[in-house]
This record gives C-alpha cells, sequence and structure tokens, in this order.
C-alpha cells in the first residue's frame, strides 16, 4: 500500500496563498478512512509548523527590509 502526497500553493487575493495537501493512496475504502483520521492529526501540525515558519520569515523580512 504506497501513498503519495502533494502540496500546493494556491493564490488567494489580497497577498494571500493557501496551501494545500493531497494525499493520494489505493487502498480499501475502510483502510482509507483509518489511515486518513490518523493522518489529519500530524498533517495539521505539519501544516500549522510550515504556517509559522513562513509567517515569521516574513515578519523578519519586513523587519530587516
Amino acid at each position: 500500500m504506497g501513498a503519495f502526497m502533494s502540496y500546493g500553493l494556491v493564490p488567494q487575493e489580497q497577498d494571500n496563498t493557501r496551501l494545500l495537501l493531497k494525499v493520494v493512496m489505493q487502498t480499501t475504502r475502510w483502510a482509507a478512512l483509518g489511515l486518513s483520521v490518523g493522518d489529519l492529526v500530524m498533517a495539521r501540525r505539519q501544516l500549522l509548523n510550515l504556517k509559522q515558519r513562513a509567517e515569521h520569515r516574513q515578519h523578519q523580512g519586513t523587519a530587516t527590509g
């Protein structure tokens, strides 16, 4: 059972960007449901960490620039 993850940045209005995570796997519906619930916690934490780092870098760039 392999899984593929991809990230995408989608521009929004007024200098905002949405970060999307897509997970694709070939398995049964019930196994996918179980894995998705477990992965949701981990993926949310990972995306929040990426958001925090991006915002921190943005603030550093504006403070020194």
